[in-house]
């Protein structure tokens, strides 16, 4: 099944060209982040402290994924 991926900050450098995925039924973002981190190792510091969000919505790593599913990684990140 396919998602759509939206990045965000730093992590957005690491996935320049990835706006969708396919992943397999019942994966969830524990899942995703095991295939982020395998399509860019490089990626693994960043997506390890990076909070995810499903359809708005900010959801833990047992969530699990649907068809359709607008998934968000965002970094932590600070300002003034």
């Amino acid at each position: 099944m396919d998602i759509q991926l939206l990045f965000f900050a730093a992590v957005k450098d690491h996935f320049p060209d990835l706006k969708r995925i396919e992943v397999s039924e019942g994966d969830s973002i524990l899942n995703l982040r095991k295939i982020l981190t395998h399509t860019n190792p490089s990626s693994e510091s960043i997506l390890k402290v990076s909070r995810f969000a499903v359809n708005q919505s900010i959801v833990g790593d047992d969530f699990v994924l649907k068809e359709g599913s607008v998934v968000a990684v965002l970094p932590p990140s600070s300002g003034g």
